[in-house]
């Protein structure tokens, strides 16, 4: 008996609609150090992948149908499979960039603000 694993992208889509909707918010500092995480965890993901390519090169095991049987186990954790290696990480990494939008939304949006605010006062400003 298997568990339903939660959809953590419709997760984080619903709160990315939720602070479009202005029910949730996250502070621009909080937020901006969320984004620093997922973006150091993303580094660390695509550096897994890279070290997964590793394992779909598989070299001979020998002759024996045992040896073969393996081989072809271990390499279908690695890849070709929605629950192989490289399927997990890509929805690892689907994960967090949507992570990432929620954060980034808080302090892009206050960085706009603070632009629009200057702009505003730069116009209202007299000339000498």
């Amino acid at each position: 008996m298997t568990e339903a694993r939660p959809n953590l992208i419709a997760h984080w889509e619903d709160l990315n609609a939720q602070a479009d909707a202005g029910t949730i918010t996250i502070p621009p500092d909080v937020a901006a150090k969320c984004d620093a995480a997922c973006a150091a965890y993303l580094i660390h993901l695509a550096k897994m992948q890279a070290q997964a390519t590793q394992l779909t090169e598989v070299k001979s095991w020998g002759d024996l149908k045992s040896a073969q049987d393996l081989q072809g186990k271990f390499l279908r954790l690695a890849t070709g499979t929605d629950r192989s290696l490289d399927a997990i990480l890509q929805q690892h990494i689907e994960v967090i960039e949507s992570m990432r939008m929620l954060f980034r939304r808080y302090f892009d949006e206050t960085a706009d603000t603070d632009e629009l605010t200057s702009s505003n006062i730069t116009a209202l400003t007299p000339k000498n």
